[in-house]
């Protein structure tokens, strides 16, 4: 007994110790993140099969997967008539194609990324599957980028279709005979294309009818035919199922020997109607248009009816798609309600033009007085309330005022009367002031806005004065007196890009663009021959440089239209961003290639790239030449 007695306790104490570790709570390790994506392990038919007569498609994969991006994603070339019906069941994807498809014919599905495990939702990159309906497997390809043919951008989303035909507008009444999508970097790849020519477009599909039937759909085309090319294209019954994680996208980029580039642009086309009108001042009457207005533009006033011929001014936007109606007869403006005919030239539906007539009412309710006025006593003679005036906007600054500039004066409204000889301008000479004789004229789009001219010098200061009663409106409301001093930026300040071109064999524009991605134009400068350009008075900043090639010269960047035959025209970018400082000369020389694609902008400021990003962009990079036309 005595023996057990110790035996009992060692283990009931090793009872507890068990049973207390074995509670401790705690949180469990796991293993490493999943980052595989999943992998096709069995398919239905097999890749590749010839002689498929079902309508079904089933992928079986290593584990769940997850597809609800996949109903937008997937593009089935040929395209067909209905969308394809997809499910999921168990770790098998089943995609019901329905009984359209042709006979002897080779189809290719993309699902591009769409495809992602359950857990980490790792997506399967630019996953692919084809199969023939006949004896005849089609494995000719075609791939290339579509471009923002105004900025070189690449385009996502947008539609690249073949046409087996020598018909140029065929993508605007007929069905395509392979379609493809591109991705982030506007690539694209159609692949299993049977031997022919083809006409190439691409297309943003507003309506999804994979046809050109809107005017303000973007559209792009080769004014050629092309020949798909033979080529080894990579495939996943060799790269995915045999577990080589080697990206797909990069083998498809690098196979191409010639990427056909696709240039998106909007035609021009004419839809002009009245896309708003309003009157929120008692003598200015806006209009706004869809177009630009001709010179056939009218406007009458039906009630109440003018009393004299000059009752009002009109005033454009420089575009000329919108413009103002100031009231210069005070009667109008005084009154509640205007009813007006305006009429205007619009297309038909031959699209030839013809006068349209629209009758617009505008009202006017001045707004209640809602301040506090003060109490005055009853014996209190009320004084006359003081005559309202107007005053000049200018836009001089008291120093850093740049030598480049001319001062610009802005009414708020037409000026019945202005005496330019109100208006002084003087220069500080040690203590005392030199009146300066100056050049002053109004601006030609505006009677409101007058300009004043003089060769400022650097640092040295100026003042502007005008008189009083200078001007009246047409309510015979006078300006007020505007005095203001002003300092000239000093010469060290700015800094100068001088660019050596090279190359130029036709007509161009130079722009020099700031570093936004809205890409302003700050200057630009027409050439037609090699030779040396300047930027002068730059301030201190980030810029880019682009090179239009105005083929019919007229100092503009012009769209293209495919009912003619014409690309829009050709913009090229400088690959530096030009990072200046004050005081500062860069000097540049731009030997210009005969066509170029792309828009690598070096700025050594941004911070380095990670290398993902630093793969795509050689990805690119070596899959393409940019230097000539592929075609």
């Amino acid at each position: 007994m005595r023996k057990i007695f110790p035996i009992l306790i060692l283990t009931y104490v090793a009872y507890l110790v068990f049973t207390t570790s074995c509670a401790n709570p705690g949180m469990p390790t796991g293993g490493p993140k999943d980052s595989i994506p999943p992998n096709v392990i069995k398919t239905g038919p097999e890749f590749n099969a010839i002689n498929f007569d079902g309508s079904e498609i089933s992928l079986t994969f290593n584990e769940f997967v997850v597809v609800d991006k996949l109903r937008e994603a997937l593009v089935v070339s040929p395209p067909l008539k209905e969308r394809p019906m997809i499910r999921t069941k168990s770790k098998t994807l089943i995609i019901d194609l329905g009984d359209s498809l042709q006979q002897n014919t080779t189809y290719s599905l993309d699902f591009k990324s769409a495809i992602v495990d359950n857990n980490e939702q790792n997506p399967l990159e630019d996953f692919r599957f084809a199969f023939s309906t006949g004896a005849d497997f089609d494995s000719l390809m075609i791939g290339g980028y579509v471009k923002n043919a105004k900025n070189l951008e690449p385009v996502e989303g947008a539609v690249v279709m073949m046409h087996a035909t020598d018909k140029l507008e065929a993508f605007k009444d007929t069905f395509p005979n392979y379609i493809a999508t591109t991705d982030e970097d506007g690539f694209y790849v159609i692949s299993n294309i049977a031997a022919g020519e083809y006409r190439l477009y691409a297309l943003v599909d507003e309506d999804n009818s994979l046809t050109y039937n809107q005017p303000l759909e973007r559209i792009a085309f080769l004014d050629t035919l092309i020949s798909p090319q033979d080529l080894n294209l990579p495939n996943y019954q060799t790269d995915t199922i045999s577990g080589d994680t080697i990206s797909i996208k990069t083998k498809r980029r690098n196979a191409l020997e010639t990427p056909f580039f696709l240039m998106l642009f909007d035609e021009e086309f004419f839809d002009q109607y009245i896309d708003s009108y309003s009157r929120d001042q008692a003598n200015l009457i806006n209009l706004y248009f869809t177009e630009t207005l001709s010179d056939s533009f009218r406007f009458e006033l039906l009630k109440p009816e003018p009393t004299n011929e000059d009752w009002s001014y009109i005033e454009f936007n420089p575009t000329r798609d919108s413009l103002m109606i100031w009231l210069t007869d005070t009667v109008l403006s005084h009154t509640d309600s205007l009813l007006m005919d305006v009429s205007y030239l619009v297309a038909d539906s031959l699209n030839n033009l013809v006068l349209k007539h629209d009758t617009l009412e505008f009202n006017y309710t001045k707004p209640e007085d809602t301040s506090k006025k003060r109490r005055k006593k009853k014996e209190e003679e009320e004084e006359p309330e003081p005559m309202p005036h107007i005053s000049f906007k200018q836009n001089t600054k008291s120093s850093g005022f740049d030598v480049y500039r001319n001062i610009k004066l802005e009414a708020p409204e037409p000026l019945k009367t202005f005496d330019w000889s109100a208006v002084h301008l003087y220069q500080q000479v040690d203590t005392l002031e030199e009146e300066l004789e100056f050049e002053m004229w109004q601006d030609s789009f505006s009677i409101r806005k007058f300009y004043i001219q003089y060769p400022w010098e650097f640092m040295e200061t100026y003042r502007l004065f005008i008189d009083s009663a200078a001007a009246y409106n047409y309510d015979g409301h006078p300006t007020n007196e505007l005095n203001k001093r002003f300092t000239i930026q000093e010469e060290g300040y700015y800094a100068k890009i001088i660019l050596q071109l090279n190359g130029i064999n036709d007509h161009g524009i130079v722009q020099l663009l700031d570093n936004s991605d809205k890409e302003k134009v700050l200057q630009q400068i027409g050439i037609d021959k090699d030779g040396e350009i300047e930027f002068p008075y730059l301030k201190p900043d980030k810029y880019k440089i682009r090179l239009i090639i105005d083929r019919n010269n007229n100092g503009r960047w012009d769209t293209g239209n495919i009912d003619e035959d014409i690309q829009p025209e050709q913009v090229m970018y400088y690959n530096k961003v030009l990072k200046l400082r004050s005081n500062f000369e860069v000097r540049e020389t731009w030997n210009l290639p005969l066509i170029q694609y792309e828009k690598e902008l070096i700025d050594e400021d941004k911070p380095k790239e990670d290398a993902k990003n630093k793969s795509k962009k050689s990805q690119r990079s070596s899959s393409s030449n940019f230097q000539r036309s592929p075609f």
